[in-house]
């Protein structure tokens, strides 16, 4: 963005700084509703919003402070995504072993990440990187999308479930209506959304 590189690592951390805070919030959020998806979505395309912003600032050779803008929106939605992402796949797992395979699979394939990654970013494309930037963008929609898919699939499971358990249903979240029975903890488990 034309800065030294005493400015560039100054100027690199307030995004990260104020990642860190959104994710605390979006973590305790996310607990407190008790459904991830929906903040998933939501980060993943801020994220991608962020993305597009730096791609398009650097198309249409918009000043530096705007491409700067853009990390705050991309930092905040791809930390929230891994963030959630971790803790879904954890809460959908009714066992210990099956938390633990889970976690293996998501962390196997979420390493193809900095693998793509090396390749996104080559010296050639610099100073303004919008190939890369655009991918990242392109993978955040995919990840609301896709979020969004799994999220019908996991409503669909957890009527299954009641119905089979015999409850009725609150069809907004896919929770039953009885309340915080431990009985009905014990009869379904219950995907989170």
């Amino acid at each position: 963005m034309g800065n030294s590189s005493l400015w560039a690592q100054a100027l690199s951390a307030p995004p990260y700084l104020v990642a860190f805070f959104v994710v605390l919030w979006s973590s305790y959020a996310s607990d407190r509703r008790a459904q991830r998806s929906p903040f998933i979505i939501f980060f993943a395309l801020l994220a991608a919003g962020g993305y597009m912003l730096i791609v398009s600032s650097g198309l249409l050779g918009l000043p530096a402070w705007l491409r700067y803008l853009g990390l705050y929106p991309a930092c905040m939605g791809f930390f929230c995504c891994v963030t959630l992402v971790i803790t879904w796949t954890l809460n959908n797992q009714d066992s210990e072993t099956k938390k633990g395979a889970g976690i293996a699979i998501l962390q196997f394939f979420g390493q193809c990440g900095p693998l793509l990654g090396t390749r996104l970013f080559p010296e050639d494309d610099g100073p303004l990187y919008t190939r890369g930037m655009g991918v990242c963008a392109l993978f955040m929609a995919a990840v609301a999308i896709l979020t969004w898919v799994l999220r019908q699939v996991l409503l669909r499971e957890n009527r299954l479930r009641t119905k089979n358990a015999g409850l009725a249903m609150n069809e907004d979240v896919a929770r039953p209506l009885v309340g915080e029975d431990e009985k009905t903890d014990r009869e379904v488990f219950l995907l989170m959304l």
